[in-house]
């Protein structure tokens, strides 16, 4: 791949809301954990400094009172997760069946779904944004949506569809209403910048002038979390917009 490839999605770190950047550095962190003999030695320090001001911060953080929102957003992702298993055990037994209409068609699904098959273990605003792109490319295939009516998911997907997107906007005003109590751990929150700041530079860098497969893995998946913050930026500024 051309270096090019390897920029990050842009980002305005200092934007986000004080949980919103707590939460996306320690999932960093944690991502990048497995990766520690793969990235180099640079990087490895910049990691260590990243935990440790992350974890400071965190600690230091005047928790809240629990958002009300709070049990509404559990609510709703235990529905999805109910949903995706339900969804998952009819693909696996259609792939078993020895009827050749339904076996055929759960095998083009377990296919289709297998790059993100355990999306609920993942971060909740990593696996509402996943869920989203996954339902978008199923409807955008003919043949996708044929197998799931033939072996009868195509209910579920739409149920699913419906409460990932109540999911994902509750979830934005949990994040909203949260943001706006202030934290006492905030004069920390510089350093954590700065340090998640480096080591996104590190890691680029090593995707485009040392690369290897972990690295090259590794970018990817901290970038698909910087597009999730971005959107979730762009988002609450287009609502701060219309409301002026």
């Amino acid at each position: 791949m051309n270096e090019e490839n390897f920029v990050f999605k842009s980002l305005h770190v200092s934007h986000l809301s004080h949980d919103g950047a707590m939460s996306l550095f320690q999932s960093t962190y944690a991502l990048a954990l497995p990766f520690r003999e793969h990235i180099g030695t640079t990087a490895n320090a910049i990691l260590t400094e990243l935990i440790e001001n992350t974890d400071t911060c965190r600690a230091q953080t005047h928790r809240p009172r629990k958002s009300p929102l709070s049990v509404t957003v559990k609510a709703l992702r235990k529905t999805c997760n109910d949903l995706l298993a339900e969804m998952k055990r009819t693909i696996s037994f259609s792939a078993k069946s020895s009827n050749d209409t339904l076996n055929k068609a759960g095998k083009m699904l377990k296919l289709f779904f297998s790059p993100n098959w355990n999306v609920q273990k993942e971060a909740l605003h990593t696996q509402i944004e996943i869920t989203a792109l996954i339902l978008e490319k199923y409807h955008a295939d003919p043949n996708v949506v044929a197998a799931g009516q033939t072996i009868g998911i195509d209910s579920i997907v739409a149920q699913l569809q419906t409460t990932n997107a109540q999911l994902e906007k509750i979830f934005s005003d949990r994040i909203e209403e949260t943001s706006s109590r202030p934290a006492s751990g905030t004069e920390l929150r510089p350093a954590a910048n700065e340090s998640y700041m480096q080591f996104c530079t590190a890691i680029e860098q090593a995707a485009r002038y040392t690369p290897n497969n972990e690295v090259i893995e590794l970018f990817n998946v901290m970038n698909v979390h910087r597009k999730t913050a971005h959107k979730l930026l762009a988002r609450k500024k287009k609502e701060v917009s219309n409301n002026e």
